[in-house]
């Protein structure tokens, strides 16, 4: 899924060095704490076995960031209710690693759903 995704965004001419920049600031757009907000309330309700335990903290923050960045790679469908629950399989599959976990999300999305 990674090599699918990875093709789909070269195709699309995407600098990752900016991406990730823009994607794991602290902040980058005047509404990213009200996005937030709505994310977090969506990851309290995603009921995954990667955001309870020992390390579910950790990787309730990572799913955040993942959900926050395709906000912002993705201004104009934003951020969406759902999003939570195929933020953390994607995170699980990619083994927590978030950078390609956005990039499959971003495939997924754009590549697959539209």
């Amino acid at each position: 899924m990674l090599a699918l995704a990875e093709r789909h965004l070269k195709r699309r001419e995407v600098d990752w060095e900016i991406e990730k920049i823009k994607w794991f600031s602290e902040k980058w757009r005047a509404d990213d704490e009200e996005l937030g907000i709505q994310i977090v309330k969506d990851l309290h309700r995603t009921g995954h076995s990667l955001l309870s335990g020992p390390n579910g903290e950790l990787n309730q923050a990572k799913l955040k960031r993942i959900l926050l960045g395709y906000t912002r790679w993705n201004p104009e469908v934003g951020y969406c209710q759902g999003f939570n629950m195929l933020g953390a399989i994607i995170l699980q599959v990619m083994d927590k690693n978030e950078v390609d976990s956005i990039k499959v999300l971003i495939f997924l999305i754009e590549g697959l759903l539209p």
